[in-house]
């Protein structure tokens, strides 16, 4: 096989203002972590933190987030020097959120999603946490996941989910981070080095992608889609399930086989996801994974989409709901 060309990445780097920075960090310091369960109280605080962002964000970096969101824009997009807590507690390694934690960095995280979409989360996962803590958890490090410390292959995550019922993107929020890149490689780049030949095939709905071990009480795959494929737009997708994909023929075998030789062939851009920077990326539009690391690292992440409204209707759920379980969204 010939030598895959490298690609770069199409995203975009801001910098937030420490003007902008200091002020943005007290407001939000004043804000309290609600039960993410109480509906009316969640709402209370993404809406209180979207007017933080709108107020704190200057305008050019807004107009670049706005950008980002676009459907053309950019697949990926990262903001260095955003407010974190200015104390935290220590890394929690049970994976879940301490409950002293101040709620800078969740409010954060709000305001940059609610700009423009939604946050989303599935009840069979992380108890439906709106906000989820992505570090090492004890008895878990070998393990090829968010809990985990060895490398983690390139992926989608929730690629079992009818795209329609999926996250458009993730937004992964630095804390604590010594030295763990997140690996982000874009479709574009797989389907430039892509064979013709390949590229015909996984553009076939002839591939199945199974629900991951984080999500409770959930044993389902995915109705047969394709993995790689230009959509209506022009612009390149993916959607692959890292190791658990199972190819419906011998064709869908060989495309499979071939898709991953190609894919650890390409180089990635290496993001370390340091405190108080944000990455966010289109999770159709990009694979990412994760380099094995041994320092400190605890990130948080958010799922977000454009709109909520198909998931409640499919789970009949309330105008107000965010969190949907995963098994009804197959059945609907």
């Amino acid at each position: 096989m010939a030598t895959a060309p490298i690609l770069p990445l199409a995203h975009t780097v801001s910098r937030l203002p420490e003007r902008n920075r200091e002020p943005w960090s007290r407001d939000a310091a004043a804000l309290a972590f609600p039960d993410y369960r109480d509906l009316e109280a969640w709402t209370a605080f993404r809406d209180a933190s979207v007017r933080l962002a709108q107020k704190h964000l200057p305008p050019a970096l807004a107009e670049a987030l706005n950008g980002f969101f676009a459907p053309a824009g950019p697949s990926a997009f990262i903001i260095e020097n955003l407010p974190v807590d200015p104390v935290l507690p220590p890394i929690p390694s049970d994976g879940m959120r301490p409950s002293g934690k101040q709620a800078v960095s969740e409010a954060v995280i709000c305001g940059l999603t609610g700009l423009r979409g939604e946050i989303l989360s599935y009840l069979n996962e992380k108890s439906g946490a709106p906000i989820q803590e992505v570090v090492p958890i004890s008895g878990m490090e070998r393990i090829q996941s968010n809990a985990g410390r060895v490398r983690f292959g390139f992926h989608s995550d929730n690629a079992f989910l009818p795209r329609r019922f999926r996250q458009k993107g993730i937004l992964l929020y630095g804390l604590r981070n010594q030295d763990a890149a997140t690996l982000v490689l874009a479709a574009d780049q797989i389907l430039d080095a892509a064979p013709a030949g390949l590229a015909a095939a996984l553009a076939q709905p002839m591939f199945r992608h199974a629900c991951p071990a984080s999500f409770s009480g959930i044993q389902a795959v995915s109705a047969p889609c394709p993995i790689l494929w230009r959509d209506e737009l022009g612009l390149a997708r993916v959607s692959a399930a890292s190791s658990s994909i199972e190819p419906l023929t011998p064709e869908a075998e060989a495309a499979l086989n071939a898709f991953r030789t190609l894919v650890m062939a390409l180089e990635p851009a290496r993001i370390v996801v340091r405190p108080g920077t944000a990455l966010l990326f289109k999770d159709d539009r990009v694979l990412h994974g994760r380099d094995s690391f041994t320092g400190s690292r605890w990130l948080q992440r958010a799922y977000f989409t454009d709109s909520l409204d198909p998931l409640r209707k499919a789970t009949r759920s309330g105008p107000q709901s965010f969190a949907f379980d995963a098994g009804a969204l197959l059945c609907a």
